[in-house]
């Protein structure tokens, strides 16, 4: 058994326009952000959905009604499917700071040297290890490590596979950070070093125990 997951990056929030660390927080769409929305629709329009999910959280809910709002293939398929399995990495104490900031501060506590900004910090650490860094320099500890995100993404994955039937289409709107990690762990670190911009689309090919990743980071494909 294997289906077609197509995953995109939710819209522009005010949070990304301003390079601040967004997990489980729930910036608004900025406009560019529902323009995004509404381009990945159009380039996903003439797909037939057979489900279509989001994470639970604000902007990725938005993104999804605005691509199904354009979709001319999926009849009354105009509402995602909310699964917090599917929400960003949690960031803990550092929500809502300033990204390079945060990076900053993670490097120096545990003992990176040359990192300016999140970008440096996800070059020089696998994913896996990004996020074991957030961990440990929380000091509530409060934020997820790969162990934690990965219980609960692998979670929202199972649910596609007990739901979603041989060659269907499944729509999912999710998060930067997430949609890294997927690809991380099922394709490479070295094309999880690029970071998905917002609208862009990632086709997968999921099957009952891998997933192929057959598009990433695409902002110009007509599907």
């Amino acid at each position: 058994m294997s289906f077609n997951m197509y995953l995109v990056r939710h819209g522009e929030t005010y949070f990304n326009k301003y390079q601040r660390m967004q997990g489980w927080g729930n910036a608004p769409l900025t406009d560019k952000g529902i323009s995004d929305g509404f381009a990945a629709g159009e380039r996903l329009s003439n797909v037939r959905f057979d489900a279509a999910y989001s994470s639970d959280l604000q902007r990725a809910i938005h993104t999804a009604e605005f691509i199904l709002g354009r979709n001319t293939q999926s009849g009354d398929l105009k509402t995602p499917e909310q699964l917090q399995q599917f929400r960003e990495q949690f960031f803990g104490f550092f929500e809502g700071l300033p990204s390079a900031q945060s990076a900053e501060q993670i490097a120096g506590i545990i003992g990176l040297e040359n990192i300016e900004s999140y970008g440096d910090l996800m070059a020089q650490l696998t994913q896996d290890e990004v996020m074991d860094a957030f961990k440990e320099a929380d000091p509530t500890h409060d934020a997820e490590d790969a162990a934690t995100f990965w219980a609960r993404a692998d979670k929202g994955l199972d649910i596609l596979r007990r739901n979603v039937r041989d060659g269907q289409n499944v729509l999912v709107v999710a998060h930067g950070t997430l949609i890294r990690n997927l690809v991380y762990k099922y394709d490479s670190h070295e094309t999880a070093k690029t970071k998905p911009l917002n609208g862009s689309i990632s086709v997968w090919e999921v099957s009952d125990d891998d997933m192929k990743l057959k598009a990433y980071n695409d902002t110009t494909t007509n599907w």
